[in-house]
């Protein structure tokens, strides 16, 4: 018996060490402009949020994760042209954000209109380190919406990524976590329950037409 699973939705994870300079470098800067230019209000609850012009005021630092976020996107990214695919890096217009969420901070459910890549990378996880007992999980929603639900809501099907088919899929994020997905997946931070302060950068990556 072969099975294949169809119409995939990539979700991409990759750790790195908590102790990297690259982390504490992007702590500090953070937390400097969040103590001196006021939130904006997007999907966040609570907390604050920097505008999309990160990459003007993070240094190196920003600007080196940045171009780590661009190396990977590029590697996964591929081009239909002339009856073949190719891998040629595209010209991507990029723009990121900064996040800071502590007790009772999330984020509401949405999407990233205009964007082909969007992610996050995470600076401190509150805590968090994995776990589910503090909230804090970057949540995504089933693309479908219930309808996998609608026939037979008791019966899954019983291979890996199915259970939640309908529902939705919280991964827990740890620090120096990145984490890359569609933009047009729906997704969600769940309410912050630790003491902690849980610090993130999140991006978009779009093409530029024309």
């Amino acid at each position: 018996m072969e099975i294949r699973n169809l119409f995939a939705t990539p979700l991409i994870v990759s750790q790195l060490a908590p102790d990297t300079p690259l982390v504490a470098d992007l702590k500090q800067a953070i937390l400097r402009r969040a103590d001196t230019v006021p939130s904006v209000s997007h999907s966040n609850d609570g907390g604050w949020q920097s505008a999309g012009d990160f990459l003007d005021w993070s240094g190196e630092a920003g600007a080196a994760l940045i171009d780590a976020v661009r190396q990977m996107i590029d590697q996964v990214t591929v081009v239909w042209e002339g009856g073949a695919l190719t891998s040629d890096a595209l010209d991507w217009h990029i723009g990121a954000w900064a996040n800071i969420n502590r007790r009772g901070n999330g984020n509401a459910p949405h999407v990233h209109p205009g964007a082909y890549w969007s992610g996050c990378f995470y600076v401190d996880d509150g805590g968090i380190d994995g776990r589910d007992d503090q909230g804090g999980a970057l949540e995504f929603s089933d693309p479908r919406g219930p309808l996998p639900l609608m026939a037979a809501p008791t019966v899954k099907v019983g291979l890996p990524g199915f259970l939640t088919a309908g529902l939705g899929e919280r991964l827990y994020p740890k620090m120096g976590m990145l984490v890359l997905f569609p933009s047009w997946l729906q997704h969600a931070v769940t309410a912050y329950h630790g003491d902690g302060t849980r610090i993130s950068v999140a991006f978009n990556f779009s093409l530029k037409l024309g």
